[in-house]
């Protein structure tokens, strides 16, 4: 689904490419240790996945680290240097059979968290059945300090004045459509301190606390996906109704690619797009805004083009960690096309984050800036 998009864009995007790359050779932007750290405009505003949404913090310090359909990553650096730093983890992953118990629950919680006294000294592990969002969630607190170090080789008192000390605090919740779903939110903490800061501690209650679920099946996805290449659009979509009725992001923007692709295409079909995507763009799935920032910069039958919302939703789904969204921001930003302002700086910047996130074409323009020779 991702690829045949970034197909698309990069097809689409061909023609004013060229000046792109004439831009960024003229001063070959240099990918440094930062880069992929995406600083946020939109303070505490919605974050979709597959499934499931929380609302980011509203402290600025915090940045988008990764991004994928199915969860994402921010961070926050608590001192001058790394050494310490909070990292909030959104993810979610399909097992290979349902979680019917609260007992089978709190096995898997705590068997993942058990893994990190491999690493870590664990002073305090707590594990609790909640209730959250109208479905069975364990709660997970935890305390923790760097294994002394044992080398005879080095200075272990000096070591292990030195040790880190780590503070967690999650939420792992059953999906409440999907049982072989697994939801996890938590925030981690490193630093001198086994006690989780104040501030990240709120930042971290309040995005469990936003915590919300999209009605969501697996096998529906698969079997919609099935349909939409064997038999048709009106069968994907009648798999998708329901959830495109119960208002689940992530069934919208599926079926806005469904529909984009139909043969022959169906009527009026931009604004049936638009439709589809600008619920699930509100709701902060990023793909959708990425698809919906992209149907305003072609323009589509019943959707005039308007680069003034087209760049904002690609900023949108570019500062949530979309490659796709962020290489397509920085291109137009490059080449002064497409009715957005020129920016080389930004736009730069941009294609370099899309290239840390694995996107090929940003990956290939710089690299071909790099080579070309100096005049």
């Amino acid at each position: 689904m991702h690829l045949s998009l970034v197909f698309f864009v990069a097809a689409m995007l061909m023609g004013s490419t060229a000046n792109a790359q004439r831009s960024i050779a003229d001063k070959p932007p240099r990918i440094d240790e930062h880069v992929a750290q995406i600083p946020q405009t939109a303070l505490g505003a919605p974050w979709a996945f597959i499934g499931f949404a929380v609302t980011t913090p509203t402290a600025s310090e915090w940045f988008v680290a990764t991004s994928t359909p199915r969860g994402g990553s921010m961070g926050r650096h608590l001192s001058p240097t790394d050494a310490h730093t909070a990292v909030l983890v959104l993810s979610s992953e399909i097992l290979d059979r349902s979680i019917e118990t609260d007992s089978a629950l709190l096995e898997i919680a705590r068997a993942r968290h058990a893994k990190l006294s491999e690493r870590w000294q664990i002073d305090k592990h707590d594990e609790a059945i909640v209730r959250h969002a109208g479905t069975r969630c364990a709660r997970h607190s935890l305390e923790a300090m760097q294994q002394e170090d044992k080398s005879p080789r080095k200075d272990a008192a000096k070591s292990n004045q030195q040790r880190a000390a780590m503070s967690v605090v999650g939420i792992s919740c059953v999906h409440p459509t999907d049982s072989t779903m697994l939801v996890e939110v938590g925030v981690s903490e490193r630093g001198g301190a086994s006690k989780m800061t104040p501030a990240v501690l709120r930042d971290a209650e309040q995005a469990i606390a936003s915590l919300s679920f999209h009605r969501f099946n697996e096998q529906a996805l698969q079997k919609s996906a099935e349909a939409a290449r064997t038999t048709g659009l009106a069968d994907a979509e009648a798999v998708l109704k329901p959830y495109i009725d119960a208002d689940a992001a992530w069934a919208r923007y599926f079926l806005a690619q469904i529909v984009e692709r139909a043969r022959p295409a169906p009527e009026n079909v931009g604004a049936r797009i638009k439709t589809l995507l600008e619920p699930a763009a509100e709701k902060g799935l990023a793909d959708a805004q990425w698809s919906l920032g992209t149907l305003y910069l072609r323009g589509a039958p019943g959707v005039p083009k308007d680069s003034a919302l087209a760049e904002a939703f690609l900023r949108r789904a570019a500062e949530r960690g979309n490659a796709g969204a962020a290489y397509q921001l920085g291109i137009a930003q490059l080449s002064g096309a497409e009715g957005i302002a020129a920016n080389k700086n930004e736009g730069a910047l941009w294609i370099q984050r899309a290239a840390v996130r694995g996107l090929k074409e940003a990956q290939d323009l710089l690299k071909s800036a790099r080579d070309k020779p100096a005049k």
